[in-house]
């Protein structure tokens, strides 16, 4: 996913919280699983969903086959939605404890406590190297997760 999807659905899932809390709660919000790599040939196309699936296609289709990252919804064209969302759609279902309380949740993710939100998302942030935008290079993709996050 990136940032700004990430973004996106952060907003959105505020809004349901706050807007229609019990939608949430009862488990009928859902977050939509997209691809992160479509993998073909002229005959056959696979989306994939993480580097293990699409080193799966790649070998189904032997050969060379065209790989495409896909960074957003943006770059998925309109034609292949029809592709991913079939009887294959992978939904993430949205789940809220019962004992949530929403006003904290939502001050907290969304109010204006800046300095607690940045300490939580540094303590808890997963690092994920794509290794295609690394070059390949395995020492690239180490140096990139042994880097500190600049102070300010």
């Amino acid at each position: 996913d990136d940032v700004y999807s990430m973004h996106i659905r952060l907003l959105l899932l505020t809004f349901f919280l706050q807007f229609f809390p019990d939608l949430v709660r009862n488990g009928h919000l859902y977050i939509l699983d997209t691809p992160l790599f479509r993998v073909r040939d002229k005959q056959k196309t696979y989306y994939c969903y993480s580097e293990t699936e699409k080193q799966e296609a790649i070998k189904k289709l032997r050969g060379k086959p065209e790989i495409t990252r896909f960074k957003g919804l943006g770059e998925i064209s309109p034609n292949e939605f029809a592709d991913f969302i079939s009887e294959n759609i992978r939904l993430d279902p949205v789940i809220l404890p019962e004992e949530t309380n929403l006003d904290h949740v939502l001050d907290y993710y969304m109010g204006k406590n800046t300095p607690e939100r940045q300490d939580f998302i540094i303590e808890n942030l997963r690092v994920e190297i794509d290794m295609a935008e690394a070059g390949n290079d395995k020492e690239d993709a180490e140096a990139l997760v042994e880097e500190e996050p600049a102070e300010g």
